[in-house]
């Protein structure tokens, strides 16, 4: 192929390319359209002396006819840009094949007619357009109103073979890059001066130099390396852990490549073109939010336990870049399908947050352990449920937002401004629950964006849960609520019984509704090793006047078991009620992880006295834990049985005289069908794939 090939100026990424299509046998004529500016001469870079003999600096369209005399019958490629574009216009009207090559636009709004302009041009005439990793493609296709035929992904080459870091005391990090606010230099300042003093083993190494190296000034165990050009940078990685780039912006970034290269585990943010084609989360990196520093902070304390993985590194090859580009260019090649991207949104995901917050996290780190890209948003403001910093730890990108005034519906300005981009990554927007701010506005803009909407009640609309707070509730409905579920793709009842309630809100009009319980974490379970049954009645969950504590209360008093040696034990965070007390009654506080396994597995039976729910995951946990259960009414769980009793306290005084009557071998061979149908139930492997279908 014959190629006349636009770029701003050279560097050793592009020349690497550029001697690939050679070697392969291509014959490629180089226009320099620019030189290097003060920021890249600030980091080092030396314009070339001599450039190769098909290489040449032009500024115009006239200048590059004159000096490449076949340039009418070339193919051109190349970077978005005005000389380009004079270019593609020549080639629209002689029709002459010719291809796009973008990074990511900043997306400033006085740029966005041109930007429609030119791709409406790109749709008519172009080749392809290439878009420099998932994130330029997907602004190429929403941004710019490229087709999806058009589109293709592309990569900035690595050239050289993954290295390994020399060894060494201690664990470095290392930052490369121009210290700026739009490289974040700021914010890592910020992460760092939380980081360091509670591990003094670990350094930071400023490669670069610029405005803000003065947020650095004072911190613990900051090594200043100085400029470093291109050609050198190996040097100042060879002896490195783990490199960052925290940017808040970048349309591709160049040194996560070289981080790679150099045998480096990865942090780099959501914004950074070249985070997502080169980063595994959780394994050998973490992708954090732009400007988010907790979750930098977190991503310090988790990466020396990462390993560095060299595998992503083959898709910025040079001689697969090159071949293709070159079959794309040819009219080969398979139309551009958007990586499976899911967004979980909800109005927040606390310890304090009951059964919503648990199931919600559990979906996003289960799929995130099927090798799915998750990303999972919410409000702040309160302690963070345990199980979010292991979604962290899987991959998950976890967007925390502050809330903002009014204070009322959960509302938050930056969730507003962030959400637009964040629905069109994504190839699944999941929210979770009702009556909410972030549920309102995910799923507003996944309708208007045409992205699939998938609306969990989460027991929403179970007639406790609407008998309180009526007018507001029925107001949202009408404003906003209805409508969202109305327009989903499909909608998710956690049981039988609220599958029955969207029925009945909705209509003929209804949606599809699927079934998919909520999961266990049977890591977290089985772990815990089984304990000896003791006399005890267990309740595990929030201390809320829904969940019928004053009811467990009276009939625990009732059933006389406390002088027979029993004893009833009510677990979890206070939230608006206050426990039982009484004879036989313990009241340890909230129980989480293994102390909560050994809870379940330590008791006789769980007791739930729900007034209303939509699915209560503490049973599906007992009954994985192989525990027996009393449940009322107010859940959906008829397999129960005969312990399946009325919301009153007599029928849960005589539920639990009847157990505790039973003896051990009977209690077990009575639950014995219950305890093997919830393996087969409740693992979140095929749950997680089923919530991803569709």
């Amino acid at each position: 192929m014959r190629l006349a090939y636009w770029t701003i100026f050279p560097n050793v990424h592009q020349r690497a390319l550029i001697d690939a299509l050679r070697a392969a046998g291509h014959d490629v004529e180089v226009c320099y359209y620019g030189h290097y500016d003060a920021y890249r001469a600030r980091l080092g870079w030396v314009e070339p002396a001599t450039l190769h003999p098909q290489e040449r600096r032009v500024r115009t369209l006239r200048a590059a006819r004159a000096a490449i005399p076949d340039y009418d019958s070339r193919t051109l490629g190349g970077y978005s840009h005005p000389v380009f574009w004079a270019n593609a216009l020549r080639c629209a009207l002689r029709r002459q094949p010719w291809a796009l090559i973008a990074e990511k636009s900043q997306g400033r709004a006085r740029s966005w007619p041109v930007r429609r302009l030119f791709g409406a041009l790109v749709n008519r005439s172009a080749v392809a357009a290439f878009g420099l990793g998932p994130e330029a493609v997907d602004d190429l296709a929403r941004g710019w109103g490229i087709r999806r035929s058009k589109l293709a992904g592309f990569a900035y080459a690595t050239p050289g073979t993954p290295a390994a870091p020399r060894p060494h005391a201690g664990f470095r990090f290392v930052f490369a890059g121009a210290l700026t606010r739009r490289k974040a230099a700021d914010l890592l300042a910020r992460a760092w001066a939380a980081y360091a003093p509670a591990h003094p083993e670990a350094t930071l190494r400023l490669v670069g130099a610029g405005p803000l190296e003065g947020c650095f000034e004072g911190l613990p165990r900051v090594e200043r390396w100085g400029v470093c050009p291109p050609e050198r940078i190996d040097e100042a990685l060879a002896d490195c852990d783990c490199g960052i780039l925290p940017s808040r912006f970048d349309g591709w970034g160049m040194v996560v490549a070289e981080y790679a290269r150099a045998g480096l585990t990865l942090i780099a943010t959501q914004t950074c073109g070249a985070a997502e084609p080169l980063i595994r989360p959780g394994r050998n990196g973490f992708i954090v939010p732009p400007g988010d520093v907790p979750a930098l902070i977190q991503a310090l304390e988790d990466a020396p336990a990462l390993r560095a993985d060299a595998a992503p590194l083959a898709a910025t090859a040079p001689d697969r870049l090159a071949d293709a580009l070159v079959r794309r260019l040819k009219g080969f090649g398979e139309v551009w399908v958007p990586p499976r991207h899911h967004l979980h949104v909800a109005a927040g995901c606390w310890a304090a947050g009951g059964g919503l917050s648990e199931s919600l996290a559990e979906t996003a780190l289960a799929q995130a352990r099927q090798g799915l890209r998750v990303t999972l948003a919410f409000l702040g403001g309160q302690p963070e449920h345990p199980l979010v910093r292991a979604c962290r730890r899987a991959g998950v990108t976890v967007w925390v937002f502050p809330r903002s005034r009014p204070n009322a519906l959960y509302h938050s300005r930056a969730m507003a401004r962030a959400l637009p981009r964040l629905v069109r990554r994504a190839t699944q927007v999941h929210v979770h629950g009702c009556w909410t701010f972030p549920v309102w506005a995910a799923a507003g803009w996944a309708r208007w964006l045409s992205v699939p909407l998938v609306c969990s009640p989460c027991g929403s609309l179970g007639p406790a849960s609407l008998a309180k707070g009526r007018l507001r509730k029925t107001l949202a409905w009408w404003c906003f609520d209805r409508r969202n579920l109305l327009g989903a793709a499909w909608l998710r009842a956690k049981s039988q019984a609220e599958a029955q309630w969207l029925h009945d809100a909705l209509g003929r009009r209804c949606p599809p509704i699927r079934v998919i319980p909520n999961g266990v974490d049977a890591a977290l379970l089985d772990a815990a090793p089984d304990l000896p049954r003791t006399k005890t009645f267990l309740y595990l969950g929030r201390l809320h006047p829904i969940k019928g504590l004053d009811l467990l209360g009276e009939a625990w008093a009732r059933s006389g078991l406390a002088a027979e040696g029993w004893r009833l034990v009510v677990a979890g965070p206070a939230d608006g009620a206050s426990p039982p007390s009484g004879p036989g009654i313990d009241c340890p506080g909230p129980l989480a992880g293994e102390a909560k396994a050994r809870a379940l597995k330590a008791a006789a039976c769980l007791v739930l006295p729900t007034r209303s729910e939509n699915f209560g995951l503490v049973v599906a946990e007992a009954l994985w834990c192989r525990t027996p259960v009393i449940c009322t009414r107010g859940a959906p769980w008829p397999e129960l049985g005969d312990f399946w009793v009325d919301v009153s306290a007599d029928a849960l005084a005589d539920a639990l005289r009847r157990f505790a009557a039973l003896p051990p071998e009977a209690r077990e061979a009575r639950f014995a069908p219950l305890f093997a149908s919830a393996r087969a139930r409740f693992a979140w492997p095929l749950l997680a794939l089923a919530l991803a279908e569709g």
